[in-house]
């Protein structure tokens, strides 16, 4: 009986925790670090910053491929030859946005919420 209440109250808590990111997310509002995409062993994160437009704010990490290794190839490794919709998670329950573009021999992978 106390774990039934356990995770309706917790199932509660999320979707109103849900609901308030829907209603009240601001321009400002960016997924957190766990949502980034790992960055593959030999790869390696070269800046990491944040950026704000018009349309919201988004996690920017520029990533150098391996030696050897194109932009594409380490794109397409982390999963992000296409843009990727992540759903909802328990501790961030709004949809993220994953996209990512070869730029100089690195790859700029852009996070943000949907």
């Amino acid at each position: 009986m106390a774990v039934s209440v356990t995770l309706g109250l917790l199932s509660c808590l999320w979707v109103l925790s849900f609901l308030w990111l829907q209603v009240f997310k601001t321009e400002g509002s960016l997924p957190p670090k766990s949502r980034m995409p790992e960055v593959p062993s030999g790869a390696t994160i070269a800046d990491e910053s944040m950026e704000c437009a018009s349309g919201g704010c988004w996690r920017t990490i520029t990533v150098v491929p391996a030696a050897g290794q194109s932009p594409e190839d380490l794109a397409r490794q982390m999963g992000l030859s296409e843009g990727l919709r992540l759903p909802p998670t328990v501790f961030d329950p709004a949809t993220v946005y994953v996209g990512a573009r070869p730029e100089e021999g690195k790859l700029i992978v852009h996070v943000g919420y949907q």
